[in-house]
């Protein structure tokens, strides 16, 4: 499939949008590990429903998905696909590693979960394998 081919080519930039930015946002990681904010598998960072978040970390979701989406178009456009394309590749990654114990996530249905130790993340069905 596509977005299986394009995970592959999309691990440098997973790795360019996850960890960077991330580990130096020591707000957004505190949201983060308090449930507050999570990852979705449209390829941007989400508030989860019912958060009450500081205007302060709202504008940081929304800086982070404005980076993001900046890479995707670049690397969408350089790799021949669409922005959505890329974004997926890129959330496959970032689901399949990068979703520490205790953070929330938004599935490719749209609902909120949690990891948990023995539950893993379920895997968007546009990942493959």
């Amino acid at each position: 499939m596509k977005y299986a081919l394009l995970a592959a080519i999309a691990c440098a930039g997973a790795m360019a949008l996850a960890t960077p930015a991330a580990a130096q946002d020591a707000a957004l990681n505190q949201a983060r590990a308090e449930g507050l904010v999570g990852e979705q598998a449209d390829g941007y960072l989400g508030v989860t429903p019912g958060s009450s978040v500081s205007a302060d970390v709202r504008a940081r979701v929304d800086q982070t998905n404005i980076r993001r989406r900046a890479l995707y178009t670049q690397r969408a456009a350089d790799r021949g696909v669409s922005v959505n394309e890329m974004a997926a590749a890129v959330a496959c990654e970032v689901f399949g590693g990068r979703i520490a114990v205790g953070e929330r996530y938004r599935d490719e249905g749209g609902q909120w979960r949690q990891r948990t130790a023995s539950a893993p993340v379920a895997m968007p069905s546009f990942c493959g394998g």
